[in-house]
């Protein structure tokens, strides 16, 4: 089974091209976003395209004759807590998605700034902190994962799949806590992916 992803950048954390801070703009508790659909040709941030990604099991194209896929994020904030909702429709069907979150950006300055300090990558698993260990253990950044992980789960025939994951952070104008992967784990990251892996 191929593994797909979907990345959520939020404002708060780095300058954003998927949610406008318009998205936060009546309420800081509430969001509920259409995610915008990128060409297969389109790079993402890392500079890989779905194309590049599937290995030439995807056209571009939408499957069966279904409607366009599409895909929204509904979240709900409060305190030092948030709830998020990924909804798929349409998407490809009997597929493991992931969900990841962007952690890195550019200034107005053009200056890089942020990052994964576990693997000196763009993004996470948009995932509790309080999982990093079990998510270390199954090799998200190296691994096509699976659904039983916090961040993914499967589409069905119809291509139709969701995610729901309680976070222990903000979403909105807050940091990811990789403060709280135990000491094992990043030993761990050391050795086999990053040797200055840190919980900075």
């Amino acid at each position: 089974m191929k593994q797909l992803s979907i990345l959520i950048q939020i404002p708060s954390l780095l300058i954003s091209l998927l949610l406008s801070n318009t998205a936060f703009a009546n309420s800081n508790t509430i969001l509920n976003e259409e995610f915008i659909r990128y060409s297969p040709e389109s790079p993402s941030n890392s500079g890989h395209t779905v194309i590049e990604e599937c290995e030439g099991t995807f056209d571009g194209n939408d499957y069966n004759d279904q409607p366009p896929a599409t895909a929204k994020l509904q979240s709900i904030q409060f305190g030092d807590r948030s709830i998020v909702k990924v909804i798929l429709k349409n998407g490809r069907p009997n597929t493991l998605y992931s969900v990841w979150l962007r952690v890195k950006g550019i200034d107005q300055d053009g200056n890089s700034f942020g990052g994964n300090p576990l693997t000196n990558g763009g993004a996470t698993p948009l995932a509790p902190g309080s999982s990093l260990d079990e998510l270390e253990k199954n090799s998200p950044w190296n691994s096509v994962g699976n659904a039983a992980l916090e961040n993914g789960f499967n589409t069905n025939d119809n291509g139709h799949g969701q995610l729901e994951v309680r976070l222990d952070f903000p979403l909105h104008g807050g940091n990811y806590p990789f403060n709280k992967i135990p000491s094992a784990s990043l030993e761990n990251i050391r050795n086999l992916k990053n040797s200055v892996a840190t919980r900075l």
